[in-house]
Order: C-alpha cells, then sequence, then structure tokens
C-alpha cells in the first residue's frame, strides 16, 4: 500500500474516530450583526463583528462567520480564536467546525497550542471528541527548550505525543535527531524512529534504520545498518546492534561489528564480537573485545581484546596478541602500541616478548626477551631494544644476499638490533654476551628454534574484515 494514502487513510480514521458522536448544537453568544438571506442559503446566518460562540466547553472570536444551524456547523474567517479551558487554543484565518463531529478544520498562519507545546503551520483538522489533530503541510513545533519540524504528522492530546511521517527534525539544544517516520513523547523527550534516522551531538554523529532515543536521559538504541561516526577523532563504528547510555558518552555494539580509524595515508579496519566506546571520562576509550582481528596496508593483527585510549593515542593489545608487520611477527602477553600524529611509533612487547620474520622456507629469524621495544619510522621497523632474558637467531648470508651461510645465536640479556630495508645490519650486546655462530651445514633449521617460538597464521583475518567492508561499502 502506498505510504501516503496509508497515512491519510490514518488521519481519516483518526479524527471520524465513532460515528455515535453528540449532537449538542452550537451557541451564539454574539455577534454585532446577524442577517439572513433565504434566497442565497435559507439555513446560513451571516454573523459580522466580534462573533462569539461556544460548543460544549470550547469557545470561538472571530470577525465574521456563517452559521449553518441544521448542519450545526459555523465558517468563521478572520482573527480566529478557539479555545478549551486554559490548556488548549486555536487560531487561523479560515476555520469550518463540524458540531456534530466536534471537528476543527483551519487554516492560513494556524497557531496551536495544547499545555507548553506550540504548533504553527498553514493547515490543521483537531477532532475535539477524541482529542487529535493532525497535519499535512510543514509545521514548527517548539516546547520548552525543544524544536521539532516536520511535513506531516498526527497529535495525541491525551498522551501528549506526535507521530511524524515525513521529514522528521527534533532539536533539543544539544542534540539533533531526523527520521523518515517518528513517534514522540513530549513530556517524557522519548522517540520511536523508523527509516533514516540520525542522532547528531558535538561527538557523534549515528545512523540507523530503526531505534529508539530518550533525550531526557540521554540514552538510546539502535539496530538495523548502523553508522557512528566519532566528530573529534572521526573514526566510524558500524554494527547490526548499538546500546548507548551515560547522557550519550557509553555505546556498546555488537554483531557485523565494524570500526574504521583513519590513520595518516591509511585506514585500519577492526572487528570484534562487541565494541565499547567510553566517553564518560577524561580520555576516550574504544574497547574491542573476543576475537578482536584488525587490518591495514602494512599491519595485520589479532588479539583477545583491545585497548585504544584516542586523546593519548595508545592501543593496548590483551591476552597473547600477535602483529603482523610486513614480515615481521611480533608477539607477546601484551602489545602497547604508541602512535604520533596517527602513525605507529613504538611497540611495547611486554612479557614472554617474541619477533620473528621467515628468511625463506625453512629458515626463521628469531629475537626473544621478557620485554622489547620496537621502534618504527615511516610506518618501518628499525629499532628493537630487549631488556631481560634476550636470546636472538639470524641467519647469516653471503655477500649477494642470496644464500645462508651460518647461523649467529645469542644469549645475552640486553640487546640493541638496528634494521635496514628490513635487514638486521647491526647487534649490540650488553652484559656478557654469548654468542655461537654454526656453519648453514651443521645445523637443522626446523629445531633451530628459540623457546616460545610459534608462527603464526594470518588465516581467517582478511576473510572476516573483507565480509564486514562487503556489508557497509560498494566497491
Amino acid at each position: 500500500m502506498n505510504k501516503h494514502f496509508a497515512y491519510y487513510l490514518f488521519c481519516l480514521l483518526v479524527l471520524h474516530n465513532g460515528l455515535a458522536i453528540s449532537q449538542t448544537h452550537i451557541e451564539i453568544i454574539n455577534a454585532d450583526e446577524i442577517s439572513f438571506n433565504k434566497n442565497v442559503n435559507e439555513d446560513r446566518q451571516v454573523l459580522i463583528g466580534n462573533v462569539k460562540t461556544k460548543h460544549q466547553n470550547r469557545y470561538l472570536v472571530c470577525d465574521s462567520a456563517y452559521f449553518y444551524s441544521k448542519d450545526n456547523k459555523i465558517e468563521a474567517f478572520s482573527n480566529i480564536h478557539i479555545w478549551q479551558g486554559d490548556t488548549l487554543n486555536l487560531k487561523g484565518g479560515h476555520l469550518v467546525y463540524y458540531g456534530n463531529h466536534q471537528l476543527a478544520e483551519i487554516e492560513q498562519n494556524v497557531y496551536f497550542t495544547h499545555n507548553e507545546m506550540e504548533l504553527t503551520t498553514e493547515q490543521l483538522k483537531y477532532n475535539f471528541e477524541v482529542e487529535k489533530g493532525y497535519f499535512d503541510h510543514k509545521a514548527e513545533i517548539s516546547q520548552l527548550d525543544k524544536l521539532l519540524y516536520s511535513n506531516r504528522g498526527v497529535y495525541y492530546a491525551k498522551l501528549e505525543k506526535f507521530d511524524f511521517f515525513d521529514d522528521v527534525n527534533v532539536f533539543n539544544g544539544t542534540e539533533t535527531l531526523t527520521a523518515d517516520t517518528l513517534y514522540y513523547w513530549l513530556k517524557t523527550e522519548y522517540a520511536e524512529f523508523r527509516s533514516n534516522g540520525t542522532i547528531k551531538n558535538n561527538s557523534i554523529n549515528a545512523k540507523a534504520n530503526k531505534g529508539w532515543v530518550n533525550q531526557y536521559e540521554g540514552s538510546a538504541f539502535l539496530c538495523d545498518d548502523i553508522s557512528i561516526t566519532e566528530l573529534d577523532n572521526e573514526y566510524i563504528l558500524h554494527a547490526d546492534t548499538c546500546i548507548i547510555s551515560e547522557q550519550m558518552n557509553y555505546s556498546i555494539s555488537y554483531s557485523n561489528t565494524l570500526l574504521v580509524l583513519p590513520f595518516k595515508e591509511d585506514s585500519l579496519f577492526l572487528t570484534a564480537d562487541s565494541i565499547i566506546h567510553d566517553n564518560t571520562i577524561n580520555t576516550h576509550i574504544l574497547r574491542a573485545y573476543n576475537d578482536v582481528v584488525f587490518k591495514s596496508k602494512n599491519t595485520t593483527g589479532k588479539c583477545d581484546s583491545l585497548d585504544f585510549y584516542t586523546e593519548l593515542s595508545l592501543i593496548i593489545l590483551n591476552n597473547k596478541p600477535v602483529l603482523w608487520l610486513d614480515e615481521f611477527q611480533l608477539s607477546s602477553d601484551t602489545i602497547t602500541i604508541k602512535l604520533k600524529e596517527n602513525i605507529m611509533e613504538q611497540a611495547i612487547l611486554k612479557q614472554s616478548a617474541f619477533i620473528c620474520s621467515e628468511n625463506d622456507s625453512v629458515s626463521i629469524n628469531q629475537i626473544s626477551g621478557e620485554t622489547m621495544f620496537a621502534h618504527f619510522r615511516n610506518n618501518e621497523l628499525y629499532n628493537i631494544k630487549v631488556e631481560g632474558n634476550g636470546e636472538s637467531i639470524y641467519y647469516v648470508q653471503d655477500d649477494n644476499e642470496e644464500q645462508n651461510i651460518g647461523v649467529n645465536r645469542i644469549i645475552c640479556s640486553n640487546m640493541n638490533i638496528y634494521l635496514e630495508d628490513r635487514k638486521i645490519i647491526n647487534i649490540y650486546f650488553y652484559e656478557k654476551p654469548d654468542a655461537v655462530l654454526s656453519p648453514i651445514e651443521t645445523i637443522v633449521p626446523e629445531k633451530f628454534l628459540l623457546k616460545g617460538f610459534e608462527l603464526h597464521s594470518k588465516g581467517g583475518i582478511f576473510e572476516k574484515i573483507q565480509s564486514k567492508t562487503q556489508l557497509y561499502y560498494a566497491f
């Protein structure tokens, strides 16, 4: 069914709710002049000047009017004001009021108030019997610090609730909410939306197809094609479901998550079972946990959980993470990455630190220690400092760097290793190094491995990232 037809059918049912409606007649209280011309209309009375009428508990004043006694109807012109008690007012330039249905159809600079709500539009229909009204022209609604805009909508006076159906915009001073279809409760500042919903404040710009927002409590629930952009750091988070709380400063997203971090000259894509954004303390924290994998142009990694302190430019990989940088594999109990201008500057490997790289299909260069500090320049590893229980195995090649001619195994508490073009060029040893250089023909590479060595697989990481990016981005 066409959504516009369905909308108008809904409004018709709302405004003409039931036919067994009171037949109380409209009462004329005052008019400066009252005339009647049977030749023009045998039922019409013309009221001119200071017109005032009453119907049940509501009053009408205007400059002039036609009164149809048999139809119990009045058509009013200029400076129209209808009021009911001290809570409801209708003003406009032209009105048709059907007494038998208690239905007012008012147009021309319409001004409608109910309690603290004010509405302006060009046309409005209001049914006093069922206390519902609707508009199909652009309307502006205000209440205290809230401003609402929509092209079509229904107002439920008993509930103080609006159903908006086209191009909805809600602003409460700090946050803007937009949608194609939105249901809004004025008293509680609670909204449910359908189709193309957005929430924007000083921190985030969130989009989703469905959800609800409690602007008073600062909480929300979003689902179906979610995209949240953090405005300070410009990261983008996608997910199927997101729960937001703590005055919109804390969120947890899950199912088909994809976090895009726009690092300098590259973007890092990350997915996990759940992703938390915590802005309730002095620094923003992004926390991903359970089956975390990530990838950029030069970096691939996986871990059990990850914490990103955005303002401190610190990324902490927890619970035996593995990080691949070009051909280097880094692993330890915990890896802390320091960024500078969104470029990796240092990686700190704590407890059971291990770095290795495949020299060829059978020989593997290895470095292990208690703690390592890996330093980067232009996103390339150029220095590794080992502190505590340092050991290394690296293969020595001939001058043409085509064949391995030996293996150097060194045991030393502390080491300082320099690399160039992804090759070891110098190693400095401290505190009684023990070094043995073995001819290549005397060793079996598969057995020449340091304690704790494990060549991890990248298998599945690219596929996981790709499956998520294909959900949200068209290539």
